[in-house]
């Protein structure tokens, strides 16, 4: 279950746009700080603070759209998909 959730998130990490795909890849997934963003990026701190601002308020606003998340009988946490992927396009 937790494969196909981490497999269903980093799906719709892939659908960001690049500007949002980049920092939310180097932040969450390769656990760099915002100095390290703004380095490897090139751009300013404030903007790799913004950059990443934006781009996590974008990313659980498509985890909203496409899953709900919740505590199974066991106390785990659990999804389910609300529509496939492959029907949605995101802008």
């Amino acid at each position: 279950m937790r494969q196909e959730m981490n497999g269903c998130i980093r799906e719709i990490i892939q659908m960001l746009p690049e500007t949002h795909r980049s920092v939310i890849v180097l932040s969450e997934l390769e656990g760099l700080g915002d100095a390290e963003i703004a380095a490897i990026l090139e751009i300013t701190l404030p903007a790799a603070k913004i950059r990443l601002h934006r781009a996590r308020t974008r990313l659980r606003k498509e985890l909203t759209t496409a899953c709900v998340f919740y505590r199974d009988d066991r106390q785990e946490f659990a999804y389910d998909r609300k529509t496939p992927h492959s029907e949605r396009t995101i802008f």
